[in-house]
């Protein structure tokens, strides 16, 4: 009787080993197949942001170079040429921002190009 019950349990736990393994491959495909899919949605998603803020840098560096070329032409009152400061000064600040944006989407959009590299 011991014999049947301690050959019944082996049996059991040899039938549970295989297939957890077939269970945890199975796993491990599911989330391979789950990262591949986050990384494709979140470099979509980067790129489509890295459009927005490309354009939207190129039109605030085209706004920051005007406003310079208007200080350079001069012929305004101090009045006029301090507020013109403060606006390239909000020009400058608002292009430098939107450049860190860019850089750091560029910088994740090259990460997930890498790590997609590995994963093939």
């Amino acid at each position: 009787m011991k014999k049947t019950i301690i050959l019944y349990f082996v049996g059991l736990t040899l039938l549970a080993t295989g297939c957890a393994d077939k269970s945890r491959r199975a796993e491990i495909e599911q989330r391979r197949e789950a990262l591949k899919h986050k990384q494709d949605s979140t470099l979509q998603a980067a790129q489509q942001e890295l459009a927005w803020v490309d354009s939207a840098l190129q039109a605030a560096t085209a706004h920051h170079d005007q406003l310079q070329q208007k200080l350079r032409a001069g012929g305004m009152s101090d009045a006029a040429m301090q507020h013109l400061g403060q606006q390239i000064t909000s020009a400058r600040l608002h292009r430098d921002s939107l450049k860190v944006r860019f850089d750091v989407l560029c910088g994740k959009i090259k990460y997930i190009h890498r790590k997609q590299g590995k994963n093939e």
